[in-house]
């Protein structure tokens, strides 16, 4: 009996060794393992406007997740060229990771540091045509960070007192029609109005002819070289042929931005061409009719003009999960409910991507963003136009309102301009 006790004890004793063996080897397997480290994004960009919200939306997604840290950097406003150019120059890997520039030369000049970006989420949901600009060779090197507009603003109340309708002016002729009538109304002193400004006056509103054509990104260039001329172009002559229509029932391009955007608001002009920028000044006189936003109908368009100034970009010289983790960060903003809140409600920007709550945008973004959710959109142009002739391309329209210039005349002093430009 005592040797059998003796004997369960040892096996016991046994047991309880091994057991003690085990838990040891257990403990050391189910230890955690080392904690990866978060990929540190750092992001830059030159909407001085919106640098307080997007640091309060990187600080959102920080909490949302824990792979990535994003820091916004201080924006850079008008010197973000001039900043990307240094930081790549001096260390490409050390630049930011997420960084803004626009389409055209500023594209081509930082391309060599771009990392292609059709993986992303929000890619899948960009509106029709606002990548376009940022596509080459097959792939896409930016995601917009908003779409601003162009168009018409007209008055729908004096409008509807005039009895035109808006949905029927599809041609110049139309518009001079409906100006007739708008002309009429009590208080109108010009049925529409051009700034004075050097882009309000000649930028923008040269945009339309050459966005009307499905291949103006060969004829400007040919243009500017002297290969071929403006006014061999037939959408252009059209245009400022109906220009010509049109100019007895404009204000001859004579009042500044804010006087243009005050008359309409005043009741002084019945259309004002603008974009969704003139909001704020619409705003400060608490306007008590009913507005909208209308195409530019001239060579049968039917849409507005939308372009973007900007674009995300992801550093390629940042490492793998800070690519990874940048793009993360893009596609929270744009297909994220929690981002897209600060997109629409705190940057108060109109989105470049479908997906979105618009309800809450003011009236001209909403035109906008209806426009471009239907496809009705046309592009900017002008960003192709040589740099710095705004200015003299201006002086020429001013000469043209003043009846100085005809339209075979203005033409070739802008030709002139352009041709001259490329030059220097």
């Amino acid at each position: 009996m005592k040797k059998s006790i003796s004997t369960v004890l040892a096996i016991v004793l046994a047991l309880s060794t091994m057991t003690g063996c085990s838990s040891k080897t257990a403990v050391t397997k189910t230890a955690d393992p080392v904690k990866k480290e978060k990929a540190v994004i750092t992001v830059i960009q030159n909407k001085v406007e919106i640098q307080t919200q997007l640091e309060e939306a990187a600080a959102t997604f920080n909490k949302s997740q824990s792979d990535v840290e994003v820091q916004i950097l201080g924006s850079a406003g008008d010197n973000l060229v001039t900043t990307l150019q240094s930081q790549f120059a001096s260390s490409p890997e050390k630049a930011p990771t997420l960084f803004t520039c626009g389409s055209g030369s500023e594209f081509e000049k930082f391309f060599s540091f771009m990392a292609p970006l059709d993986s992303a989420k929000a890619a899948k949901t960009v509106a029709k045509g606002q990548v376009d600009d940022a596509m080459k060779d097959g792939k896409l090197y930016g995601l917009p960070m908003a779409i601003e507009g162009f168009g018409l603003i007209y008055n729908k109340t004096m409008f509807k007192e005039a009895g035109v309708d808006p949905a029927s002016i599809k041609s110049a002729d139309d518009l001079v029609a409906a100006s007739k009538k708008l002309a009429l109304i009590k208080g109108v002193k010009s049925p529409i109005a051009f700034a004075k400004e050097t882009y309000f006056q000649f930028m923008h509103p040269f945009n339309w002819p050459f966005a009307t054509m499905s291949n103006y990104k060969e004829a400007i260039p040919k243009v500017i070289s002297g290969e071929l001329k403006l006014k061999d172009i037939k959408e252009v002559k059209q245009y400022v042929e109906d220009l010509a229509k049109l100019k007895p029932y404009t204000n001859l391009a004579k009042d500044s931005y804010d006087d243009q955007v005050a008359g309409f608001a005043q009741g002084k002009f019945a259309m004002i061409h603008q974009g969704n920028w003139a909001q704020g000044i619409i705003d400060d006189y608490k306007v008590t009719f009913d507005y909208g936003m209308m195409p530019m109908p001239i060579n049968g368009n039917q849409s507005i003009s939308v372009g973007n100034s900007n674009f995300f970009r992801v550093n390629k010289a940042a490492t793998a999960d800070q690519q990874a983790g940048a793009i993360a960060f893009i596609d929270w903003l744009f297909t994220d409910p929690a981002g897209q809140v600060f997109v629409t409600e705190k940057f108060k920007v109109i989105p470049a991507y479908n997906g979105f709550d618009t309800s809450k945008l003011d009236v001209l973004s909403q035109e906008i963003s209806k426009y471009s959710k239907e496809g009705k959109t046309l592009p900017w142009t002008f960003n192709l136009f040589p740099a710095g002739v705004d200015k003299d391309c201006s002086s020429a329209m001013e000469k043209f309102y003043a009846g100085k210039l005809n339209t075979d005349q203005l033409l070739d002093e802008i030709n002139t301009v352009w041709v001259n430009a490329a030059k220097k």
